[in-house]
C-alpha cells in the first residue's frame, strides 16, 4: 500500500480523507490489517512513548491480519500462525470476535482503500485503546475460495497425536489447495505479484511450474504443522513423488504464469487427494527408509 494511503488512514488526519458512511455488516466483511494503535490512559490521555508494548502492538509488529467472512467465521493471521472461530456483528457500532468486543468509531471508504477506526472500551466505559484497521486486500467473488477462509487452513492445525497416512495426505492436500487459492485470488485481483509470506512450506513456485524446496531449505514452520518431523517429511516426500525427475510439474503455457501455476496446483491436489492406500504405503516407506 502506498505511503500516502497509510497517512490518509491515520487517526490524526483521518477527518480530511473522506466522509463517514453508515456502518453495516457488509462494511466490515473483508481482510483488515492493523496499521496504527493509539493507547489511552483512564482520562483519555495518550500514554508516553516509554510505555511497554502490549499484545496488540506485538501483533502489529508481526503483521496481524483479521479476515472476517460473510458466514460469521474469521481467521486471524499472525506470521505463520492462524486462529479461526466465529465473529458477530452486534449492532451498527460493535462487533465481537474471541474475547474482544470492538466499538466502531467510524468507517471510511477512500479512493483506493477502506478503513475502520475502532476502539476497545474498559469496563468503566473509558477507552483502553484505539486503532486503525486498513483493508489488506479486496474481497474475492467466492469467499470460500479465499486462501485464508478457515476450511482452507486446516493444514496449519497441529495434531495432538501421530497421524496415519490418510491424515497426512489430507493435510498435504489442504495445503496445496490453500496455495492454489493464493494464486487464484491474486489472478482475480489482477495483482502484479503473488505473496506466499504467510504460507511458508515446501512448495517452490516458478513462472510456469511448481516445484519443491530442497530438504535443507524447508522453513521451520512446516514442521510445526505436523505431530513430528517424521510425519512432516512423509508429506514432503509424498508431494515430491508427484513431480518429475527434475522435481517440477509443468503444463503447456498460456502466457499467464499465475493462472498456469494455479492449474498445476489444482491438478496435484486432485492427484494426491486420490492417492490409494497401497500407493502411498509403497512410496512413503521407500522415501524415508
Amino acid at each position: 500500500m502506498k505511503i500516502t494511503q497509510l497517512l490518509c488512514a491515520s487517526v490524526i488526519i483521518f477527518n480530511s480523507c473522506s466522509s463517514t458512511k453508515k456502518i453495516n455488516k457488509d462494511n466490515i466483511i473483508g481482510s483488515w490489517r492493523v496499521s496504527e494503535i493509539k493507547k489511552f490512559d483512564k482520562d483519555n490521555l495518550l500514554l508516553d512513548e516509554n510505555t511497554p508494548l502490549d499484545l496488540e502492538n506485538q501483533q502489529l509488529n508481526k503483521g496481524s491480519v483479521l479476515h472476517l467472512f460473510p458466514d460469521s467465521t474469521y481467521t486471524e493471521l499472525t506470521e505463520q500462525k492462524v486462529e479461526v472461530g466465529q465473529w458477530s456483528f452486534l449492532n451498527d457500532r460493535e462487533f465481537k470476535y474471541k474475547n474482544h468486543k470492538l466499538t466502531i468509531e467510524r468507517f471510511e471508504e477512500l479512493e483506493a482503500s477502506k478503513n475502520l477506526i475502532a476502539s476497545i472500551p474498559r469496563e468503566d466505559q473509558s477507552i483502553e485503546s484505539e486503532f486503525t484497521l486498513v483493508e489488506d486486500v479486496s474481497k474475492i467473488k467466492d469467499y470460500k475460495k479465499d486462501p485464508f477462509y478457515p476450511s482452507n487452513n486446516q493444514w496449519r492445525q497441529k495434531p495432538s497425536k501421530k497421524e496415519n497416512n490418510e491424515e497426512i495426505i489430507a493435510r498435504l492436500s489442504n495445503y496445496l489447495l490453500h496455495n492454489a487459492y493464493i494464486l487464484k485470488a491474486a489472478h482475480e485481483r489482477n495483482e502484479s505479484s503473488v505473496s506466499f509470506t504467510h504460507s511458508k512450506g515446501i512448495i517452490k513456485v516458478y513462472q510456469g511450474g511448481i516445484g519443491i524446496v530442497k530438504e535443507d531449505k524447508i522453513h521451520k514452520a512446516w514442521f510445526d504443522y505436523f505431530y513430528d518431523e517424521k510425519d512432516a517429511m512423509k508429506a514432503y516426500h509424498l508431494f515430491n513423488s508427484y513431480l518429475n525427475n527434475e522435481g517440477i510439474s509443468t503444463i503447456k503455457s498460456t502466457g499467464d504464469w499465475v493462472k498456469d501455476d494455479y492449474e498445476i496446483l489444482l491438478t496435484l491436489h486432485s492427484q494426491i487427494s486420490k492417492t490409494k492406500k497401497r500407493e502411498h504405503r509403497r512410496f512413503i516407506a521407500k522415501k524415508i527408509s
